[in-house]
């Protein structure tokens, strides 16, 4: 390794990471695993924050959609029910009222 030759490109650079490695090829591929590793994981934890947030709230507005519509339903069902009670209550207070004007 005294001569080092110059035109094999890549080869002399990975010759040189075992160099310095110590001579183990697993150290040199440890190494380039975790410089690899720490460059996708900023962007990885990016999309999966989206796709999680996307997913929550797809879940959420679903939920909110569902409740409405049952309320909705609940309501058109009950309507007539309402009307009466309506009624019954602008009766009860027009006598209320009647009777208070009588006492004064």
């Amino acid at each position: 390794m005294s001569n080092p030759i110059k035109n094999l490109g890549d080869y002399n650079i990975a010759r040189n990471l075992v160099k310095e490695a110590g001579g183990s090829w697993d150290i040199v591929y440890n190494n380039i695993v975790k410089t690899a590793v720490a460059k996708a994981t900023p962007k990885l934890l990016l999309k999966g924050g989206i796709g999680g947030g996307l997913i929550v709230g797809l879940l959420w507005g679903g939920r909110e959609v569902y409740q409405f519509m049952k309320n909705r339903k609940e309501l058109i069902e009950n309507e007539a029910e309402l009307k009466k009670k309506f009624k019954k209550l602008i009766l009860e207070q027009e006598i209320d009222e009647n009777s208070d004007e009588e006492q004064v």
